[in-house]
């Protein structure tokens, strides 16, 4: 199993951002669960950064997809490594956004100064949408239930 942490740069016009990013999320809860994968999505208004687990094959299968997707380009994947065990076991697609927090964040994994900032950026990233995953009650929530965030 793989953890793949990719960041893309948003090609949907801010006008429309809302609803697009809802039905790419509504769309990848689906086709996630068919897949296998599990993971989370954070949305800046600029970038797009998402954390996907599963098998090194429908994470493959997915960023074929991505790349060929026009809303967003310019796709760098940051982190990826053999896990042991998901952070998102219960979210096919876990969405977190718009957050210009995270903005400054994702600056700065894009164009780090060394390999150990890219690192600890790349970590930071995965904890928080960990972290904003566990903030509502799981139990409560549709295993393919969507979060949404004001950080």
């Amino acid at each position: 199993m793989q953890r793949l942490l990719y960041i893309s740069e948003s090609h949907i016009p801010e006008t429309d951002a809302q609803t697009v990013v809802t039905q790419i999320v509504e769309l990848a809860q689906i086709k996630n669960a068919k897949l296998g994968l599990t993971g989370a999505l954070l949305f800046t208004d600029k970038y797009f950064v998402q954390v996907l687990e599963g098998s090194q094959q429908a994470i493959q299968m997915l960023m074929v997809r991505l790349h060929t997707d026009p809303r967003h380009g310019n796709i760098s994947v940051v982190d990826e490594s053999p896990i042991k065990c998901r952070l998102f076991p219960d979210w096919h697609m876990a969405y977190h956004g718009p957050s210009r927090f995270v903005s400054r964040r994702v600056e700065s994994l894009l164009h780090p100064t060394s390999q150990s900032e890219q690192r600890r950026a790349a970590d930071w990233l995965t904890d928080l949408t960990s972290e904003f995953s566990k903030m509502r009650n799981l139990s409560s929530l549709p295993r393919s239930g969507s979060i949404a965030s004001a950080a």
